[in-house]
This record gives C-alpha cells, sequence and structure tokens, in this order.
C-alpha cells in the first residue's frame, strides 16, 4: 500500500472522497442532528490524536456544550478529558455559539457568536472567550440569512486548512455569494477576501484545502456532490464533479484535516468520516532514494472505482429518494453515567474587525 505525504499541496486537487465510516451517534443521541466534529484542523497540531464533538441543541441552532476526547478509543467509549459548557454562571448563553460552522483549530474553538455578526473563539484550557464583532460595513450575515441550504444558522462557516484558518460566508452585498475570508487565529483579524459567484444557499456545505474551497449539493438521500471550487492561490472558479455517499440525507458540516487528510461530516447526527485521495499526490520516498510507490498508479486504480461510483449515483438520481435507516447504537444515551468536569467562559471582547 503507497504511503503519501501529508499536510503539503503537491497535488492536483481532489481526486476521489473514500467512505463513508461511519463511527457512532454523538453522545447526545438522535434528537441533537446539527452540530460539528473532527480533529485539531491546524497543520502540525500537538492535539492530532484528539477528537472534539459539538452538537448542537434541540433548537438546531445554539452551541452550547461539547466535549474533547484524548483518543479515538475514547471518544469510542464516550469518555472526554472534559464536557465543556459555554453557559455563563448567570445562566445566559451570551457566550455560546451557533450553527454547525463551528472548527477546533491550534487548540481553540472559532464559531459564530450566539446572536450576533461576531466571531468568537474559546480556549478550553483557559476557558477565556475572544469575541471580534464585525464592523458595520462588513455585509457578512448572520442569523441564518445566508446559511446553506437545508441547514440553519451556519451563515459563518469556519474552516481550516494547509494554509491557515478560514471563515466562509454570505455577503448581502454580493447578493448572497459565498465570500472566503482568511482569519487570524491569535488576534481573531480579518484578512484578504476573495469573492465567488456562488450563492451560498444554493450549496449544502462546504470545505478547504490547501486555499481551495470546495462546495457540495444533494444529489439524492444517499449521495452529495462536490460540483464547485474556488482556488484562492490563483483567483479561478469552476465545476467539478465528486460524489460523496452519505447514511442520512443532511450534511450538517463538513471539516477537512490536513494531518490525516480525511473529511469529517456530522450527518443528522451520526459522526461519519472519509479520505480523500489527490491527482498526483507527492508519494513518500524511501531511503534507498526508491519512490515506495507510484502516485500514478493508485490514482489510476481509485479514479476507476470513482467512475463506477458515479455512474452508479447518477443512475440512481433519478429514482426516488430512498434511506437506510441505521441501526441505533448501543450506550449513545446523553446520560450515560461518566466522570467528567465542566468549565464556564469568560469573555474578552474585541469592538471591531480592524
Amino acid at each position: 500500500m503507497p504511503s503519501f505525504l501529508t499536510g503539503i499541496c503537491q497535488h492536483e486537487g481532489i481526486q476521489s472522497i473514500n467512505g463513508p465510516v461511519i463511527v457512532k451517534l454523538n453522545w447526545k443521541g438522535t434528537d441533537f442532528k446539527v452540530g460539528s466534529w473532527g480533529k485539531d484542523s491546524a497543520l502540525g497540531t500537538k492535539l492530532q490524536d484528539h477528537y472534539w464533538v459539538f452538537p448542537a441543541n434541540k433548537d438546531h441552532r445554539t452551541l452550547e456544550t461539547f466535549r474533547l476526547y484524548a483518543s479515538y478509543k475514547k471518544m469510542m467509549l464516550y469518555f472526554p478529558i472534559m464536557e465543556f459548557n459555554l453557559r455563563g454562571k448567570k445562566d445566559e448563553c451570551e457566550n455560546c455559539g451557533q450553527g454547525g460552522g463551528v472548527i477546533f483549530y491550534n487548540g481553540s474553538f472559532f464559531y459564530n457568536c450566539y446572536d450576533s455578526r461576531a466571531l468568537c473563539k474559546m480556549d478550553p484550557n483557559t476557558m477565556r472567550l475572544l469575541r471580534k464583532d464585525l464592523e458595520a460595513n462588513d455585509p457578512t450575515s448572520f442569523n441564518d440569512i445566508f446559511s446553506y441550504k437545508g441547514v440553519k444558522y451556519q451563515d459563518m462557516d469556519m474552516a481550516g486548512d494547509e494554509k491557515g484558518l478560514w471563515m466562509i460566508y454570505g455577503s448581502s452585498k454580493d447578493n448572497g455569494n459565498v465570500v472566503i475570508r482568511k482569519v487570524d487565529p491569535n488576534n481573531l483579524k480579518a484578512g484578504r477576501l476573495w469573492t465567488t459567484t456562488q450563492p451560498k444557499k444554493e450549496a449544502t456545505n462546504s470545505f478547504m484545502i490547501c486555499g481551495v474551497l470546495y462546495a457540495t449539493r444533494r444529489v439524492n438521500a444517499t449521495h452529495e456532490e462536490v460540483f464547485y471550487y474556488y482556488d484562492t492561490n490563483t483567483a479561478q472558479e469552476g465545476n467539478m464533479r465528486i460524489f460523496i455517499e452519505k447514511s442520512l440525507p443532511t450534511v450538517q458540516s463538513l471539516n477537512y484535516n490536513p494531518n490525516d487528510e480525511n473529511l469529517y461530516m456530522f450527518n443528522d447526527a451520526y459522526l461519519v468520516y472519509y479520505n480523500v485521495t489527490f491527482k498526483n499526490h507527492m508519494p513518500v520516498i524511501s531511503r534507498g532514494g526508491q519512490v515506495a510507490a507510484t502516485a500514478e498508479g493508485q490514482n489510476s486504480a481509485r479514479m476507476g472505482e470513482q467512475n463506477v461510483v458515479n455512474n452508479q449515483v447518477q443512475a440512481d438520481a433519478s429514482k426516488q429518494d430512498q434511506i437506510t435507516d441505521l441501526v441505533s447504537e448501543g450506550g449513545s444515551n446523553a446520560n450515560n453515567k461518566i466522570g467528567h468536569k465542566t468549565g464556564h467562559a469568560v469573555v474578552r471582547r474585541y469592538t471591531k474587525w480592524e
């Protein structure tokens, strides 16, 4: 089996998305359909073995409670490092977030602050929360104005990749088209932005890889399609066709991780991941100076597999949508008796984007 270098951008974009691997139901249960999960998306992070799960409340909006796990095994056993609650001591939710656009990057969570046009950063180690309000002339949407199709309150979608931390949103100034913006993870300062021609409300979700935005849309109840890309490196955009199999109809969030080149999906309360295969991905070189295996050979084989899937999906797309019921997992009750601690956040506020 050939090995490839991860965390570098010496490839020619996505060739296929292989999976899904259905991991489990989120710890709160089937009523908590909205949320996000994955691993730390900062390249080279010290927390590469840690997993996080952040389901929204039953209102499909409020981000209040999340868990961190020290390993995959502990996540499977519902045994967290800590369980955190963003509701303040006065039982107010001013430190909470909203929507499934949250991401864990370099040891902190980044998300749309609840009921506001602001970005929040929460460090679970210190429980200190930084908040930066968008200035009035920046038309970033919030409160379900330009969310994705089929999901609510994901106006601001945070993403991490090999190039850094990103914010993806819809702008009223640009008629609701997707806007991509770099964000400094240290001070939440927004950098350069790129405006696309893709309406955000026509996409079901998106993610970033090597500075390239990839947007998805629904094909039917069992498949999504990566149909659009925007390359911030070249300011070029276009259409493509890569299919993603899913077990339940709605993609609530998608997060790419450059450390393992996996794509993490929160799929109607279930945690699912996929392996991303790239075109002409640079292979690992052995000590003897020989290529361990050619990227071309593996890519050709996987392209053949993807073509079979694509043909089948296109044939199924004309049929009535059907969904296969998932077998309910044991031990998924939110009231599992496990030892955990809770934390409450304190807040520092920035008044506007600089």
